[in-house]
């Protein structure tokens, strides 16, 4: 059975943007505040996962030999 896509971190991000607008708003009851805030935690959390990968992901192909970490036109 494939494994179930991992959300992008465009949908972190977005994810977040919901938490702090519903909490921005005053208006949630504290549980509902207190899940909402622990959603924006967790996509927080991810994204910040997702974006440690890709810094190493770059650095490494920096590392390769023959990189020069720049793009010349052809």
């Amino acid at each position: 059975m494939p494994k179930p896509a991992q959300p992008t971190i465009e949908d972190q991000f977005l994810a977040v943007e919901e938490a702090v607008a519903a909490l921005s708003s005053g208006d949630l009851p504290l549980e509902e505040a207190l899940t909402r805030y622990e959603a924006g935690l967790k996509a927080v959390r991810l994204a910040r996962a997702q974006l440690d990968r890709y810094a190493a992901r770059l650095d490494e192909l920096r590392a390769e030999p023959g990189a020069s970490g720049t793009v010349r036109d052809a």
